[in-house]
């Protein structure tokens, strides 16, 4: 019997996907950089029509910036589309997106042949290399099978305040998500106060807090099974944030399936399974590549969304023969500020 495992999603062990997944951030980031170039000169660098375009959900973070920030934002983008050279270089074939143009960035790569060195066959997604160990584990087959657990939580034990933000006064700290199944469902989770904080405070819940649960029923019986979860930490001033990271992650999970289904010439639909996995992982990484690429652009300096996963292979599965995983720490800097967040998943009934 396998164990569960537990990891921060922050890479993709699958070169060909993970190519497909920097392809999509970098479609972001071509409408993050139009956004800011549109701030420096309107007329030269329309945003397209079309509201449901990344640019409009970009242009909606880049306004909350101060003018100083905007400029620097467009100035650096304006420079950089004059060195065509560095972006053929950096970007390949996407160096062929027109700022310039009234369609958006999305409609021009979608009318560009889909690279041949991303392509590959449909059956290379069924491989998950250095994940999970489909190996009985030693003394499995002596023991009594452990009870079915039906239902999966990630419970946050503490925030910790390292150290507070460069904001005036205290910080108001909330906590905010999204999750992704086992069948690729989405779901937000609304935000929620966590406390006022200065350097050195702790918020400890006794019993930990259930920040999300999923039922292991869902999905049919199809093993292993994986599930994500979002954490979107931010001081309340920031406004907003949880909302965008929402946004974000719905568009990336929609690019992402595209780009997949180009790639191997078939229809990426929902999954479980190993596939399922690694859709979840691309989804996870790139939510948070894109963060980080879009945040000189489109954001002031806040704290990152961090992706937590869980691998489930069965309902008698545990980890380390514990229906409830180690407590682990992320960390969440930006703004002046640190931040530590400690939680566990646990399997129940």
């Amino acid at each position: 019997m396998a164990d569960n495992t537990s990891q921060v999603v922050t890479d993709i062990p699958h070169a060909k996907v993970k190519a497909v997944a920097e392809r999509v951030v970098q479609e972001l980031r071509l409408a993050g950089e139009k956004v800011a170039a549109h701030h420096a000169e309107p007329a030269k660098y329309p945003l397209p029509e079309d509201r449901s375009a990344a640019e409009h959900l970009l242009a909606q973070r880049f306004d909350r910036l101060s003018d100083a920030k905007k400029k620097q934002a467009a100035d650096a983008v304006v420079a950089d589309l004059k060195n065509a050279a560095g972006r053929a270089a950096r970007l390949g074939d996407l160096a062929r997106v027109d700022l310039r143009s009234p369609a958006s960035v999305e409609a021009q790569i979608q009318r560009m042949p889909f690279p041949d060195r991303l392509k590959f066959p449909a059956d290379e997604l069924k491989k998950l290399p250095l994940l999970l160990s489909e190996e009985p584990q030693a003394g499995a087959g002596a023991a009594a099978a452990p009870t079915a657990l039906h239902k999966l939580e990630l419970r946050i034990h503490s925030v910790k305040c390292v150290a507070e933000t460069s904001e005036l006064g205290s910080d108001e700290i909330s906590l905010a998500g999204t999750s992704v199944d086992e069948s690729g469902d989405a779901l937000k989770i609304s935000p929620f106060e966590v406390r006022s904080f200065d350097d050195g405070d702790v918020k400890t819940y006794t019993p930990p807090k259930q920040f999300h649960w999923f039922n292991l029923d869902e999905g049919g019986a199809k093993y292993p099974k994986s599930y994500f979860v979002t954490l979107v930490l931010a001081e309340i001033d920031f406004g907003g944030l949880a909302d965008y990271v929402d946004q974000l992650l719905d568009m990336v999970r929609t690019k992402v399936a595209a780009y997949l289904a180009a790639a191997v010439g078939v229809a990426i639909g929902a999954s479980g399974g190993v596939l399922g996995i690694l859709i979840g992982m691309a989804v996870g990484a790139a939510v948070g590549w894109a963060f980080d690429q879009l945040k000189g652009v489109v954001e002031d300096d806040v704290f990152a969304p961090v992706t937590l996963s869980t691998i489930i292979p069965s309902l008698t599965s545990r980890w380390d023969g514990k229906p409830e995983s180690a407590a682990k720490s992320v960390e969440y800097r930006g703004f002046g500020g640190d931040y530590r967040v400690t939680y566990s998943w646990r399997m129940f009934n």
